[in-house]
Parts: structure tokens; sequence; C-alpha cells
């Protein structure tokens, strides 16, 4: 009997803790679909015309499209250097590997606004141009950590026995990665480039300090801010939302099938 009373506290407190983190996402949402301009209780009636009225807006237009160039830029990059250098730090850097390990994480710990800083002084020395390429080196460069911490997990679960099969058969290196590493590490890599996707595509700090004359969509949230927040802002806010969530939410699917993946064959 004593177990029923804990399971209800437990239940109670999970409840209270989620309610936490996304009632605010939850009241985001809502405002978006209100008739009313103002974001108060109680909401006065439904309606789909501040998503209209977005995609009636140029800048809204641009601003989107600029976010997905990014983000798709952002994923490539980050992703190939991420991929190759945690073949590189799990096949021959044994030695180093704590090091170059601490390295590669070390994007993640710094604060962003100190990371946007230190990018701007570099363009300003190197005498590079703010533009839509300096922010998707910084995004780059936010999401490379992320890459790097999932495909070394992926390769901690491959069997190092099926490459020296295919190296004792006589295949070269670059045939045992394109043929046999790049195939294992394959739900590991959608999962990183969705994850690096998801975090360009939120990205605020490091755009600020390294945009031009060019918007994201999370900058034209910053700078209609300056005016309040309206119904077009609840509505941009919900769809960044859905885009991310849509992002995780796969990328957990794929990192759930390569450990399924690697169980099955151990």
């Amino acid at each position: 009997m004593g177990r029923l009373p804990s399971r209800a506290l437990l239940g109670l407190w999970t409840a209270l803790v989620l309610l936490f983190l996304f009632a605010p996402l939850l009241l985001v949402v809502a405002f978006s679909f209100n008739t009313s301009e103002i974001s108060i209780f109680p909401i006065r009636g439904l309606t789909f015309a501040w998503y209209e009225r977005l995609a009636g807006n140029a800048a809204f237009r641009s601003a989107l499209a600029n976010s997905f160039v990014v983000g798709a830029a952002t994923v490539v990059l980050a992703t190939a250097l991420g991929v190759a250098m945690a073949t590189g730090v799990h096949r021959y850097g044994a030695r180093w590997r704590t090091v170059l390990r601490s390295a590669a994480g070390l994007p993640m710990m710094v604060p962003h606004l100190i990371l946007g800083i230190a990018l701007l002084s570099f363009y300003n020395v190197v005498q590079i141009d703010l533009s839509l390429l300096t922010v998707i080196v910084g995004h780059s460069i936010v999401a490379f950590p992320y890459v790097f911490l999932i495909i070394s997990a992926r390769l901690v679960g491959v069997d190092p026995s099926v490459e020296e099969a295919a190296r004792d058969l006589g295949a070269g290196a670059l045939t045992i990665f394109l043929e046999i590493t790049l195939p294992l590490l394959a739900p590991a890599i959608l999962a990183a480039a969705l994850i690096s996707f998801t975090l360009s595509f939120d990205e605020v700090v490091v755009t600020f300090f390294t945009t031009g004359t060019e918007n994201t969509l999370p900058m034209m949230i910053w700078s209609m801010l300056r005016f309040g927040i309206t119904p077009e802002i609840n509505a941009i806010a919900t769809l960044t939302i859905v885009v991310s969530c849509v992002m995780a939410g796969i990328a957990e699917l794929a990192i759930r099938r390569a450990r399924t993946t690697a169980d099955g064959r151990r």
C-alpha cells in the first residue's frame, strides 16, 4: 500500500516539472491563434490570420529562406568536420584521445556570447565582411561538438573486426571508410545532422555578432521584439518550435535505431 502514494507523488512531481518546462511554449502556441492582438487571457477566439499575414510578409519569407540555407550549409560543414575528426580520433588518436575530445567539446562549453564576440573580432582582424557565410561558419562551430560526440559514441559500438576483415581482404582505407564505416555510422550521422540543423535554426547570439544585412528567422524575431510581443511573433515562435520538435524527434528516432542495431550485432 505504501507504493501507491509514492507513485502518485512521483507522478504529480513529474507533471509539475513538465508543466514548468512546457507551459511557456504552450502559451506562445495558444496566443498565436488568438484573435486578440494582446497576449492575455481569456483567449477571445481562434484564427489563422496571423499565419496568413506572415505568409504575405516578404521579410519573413526572406528570413525563413535564409535560416534554411544557413541550417543546410551548417549541416554539411559541421557533419563533415565532426565525422572526420571523430573517426580520426577513434582510429589514430588513442594517445591523445582525452585531449582531442576535450578540445572538440570546447565550443560547447564556451558561452555563445563569448564565442560570438571572438568570431566578430576574428572577422574584423582578417577583414571579412559579415554575411550569411560568416553566420554559417559560426553555426558550424556551435554544432560541431554535438556531431563529434554523437559520432564518437556510435564508433564505440562498431565492431573493429569488420574493418580488419576488409583490410585483410585487400580493401584500402578509403574503401573501408566509404563502404563499411559510413553505412554503420549512417543513423548517427542522420541524428547529428538533424541536431545541427536544429541548433542552427534556433541560434540567436552567435548570429547577432556574425550576420550582416541579411536576417535569419531568430534575428527577425529579435528585431520585432523591440515593438513588443505581437501575435506575429507568437506565430513565428510557434513555427520555430514545430520545426525544432520535428528535427529533434527524428534525431531521437535515429539514435534509438543506431543503438538497437548496435545491440543486435552484439
